[in-house]
């Protein structure tokens, strides 16, 4: 009877906490790094603001950790906030800011002559299948596709 009520009582406690773990409130889930709402948007329009002002994401080999130090601020901080206000990780959230530059080179005239390996480069993307992959994901279609589609309006 004893060994029973032990095994009983270690199976509802572990039921417990496994249902705990899965279902707890969300925001218990967000706070565990220590960071608040209101940095979290703080280190978030501070990483827009410095993307966008220095063209951050025209760099190659732009990491987290560099934008990070940039900012001053901790790497899982700005990883959060990018988690959180962005629609994805970091690499989706850079591939959108090249991907609207493309648009701009892809249909401004100046770059006509450019090849969409060329213009991938001028982006910052490292390779042509990484810059069709981001641009297909984000657009609904290829770049070359896109370039025919504002040339022909």
């Amino acid at each position: 009877m004893n060994w029973i009520m032990i095994a009983l009582g270690l199976t509802v406690i572990g039921i417990t906490l496994i249902w705990f773990a899965k279902y707890r409130p969300k925001h218990q889930k967000e706070n565990r790094g220590g960071a608040d709402e209101s940095e979290l948007r703080d280190a978030y329009n501070k990483t827009i603001d410095l993307i966008t002002k220095e063209k951050y994401y025209l760099n190659k080999s732009v990491k987290l950790t560099d934008l990070a130090n940039e900012l001053t601020y901790n790497e899982r901080i700005v990883s959060r906030a990018i988690n959180r206000f962005s629609n994805g990780n970091f690499n989706k959230f850079i591939n959108s800011f090249r991907i609207e530059h493309s648009k701009e080179l892809l249909t401004g005239g100046k770059f006509d002559h450019y090849t969409i390996e060329a213009i991938a480069e001028e982006c910052g993307f490292s390779n042509k299948v990484s810059f069709y992959n981001a641009f297909k994901s984000e657009t609904g279609m290829s770049p070359t596709q896109f370039r025919a589609l504002k040339q022909s309006k």
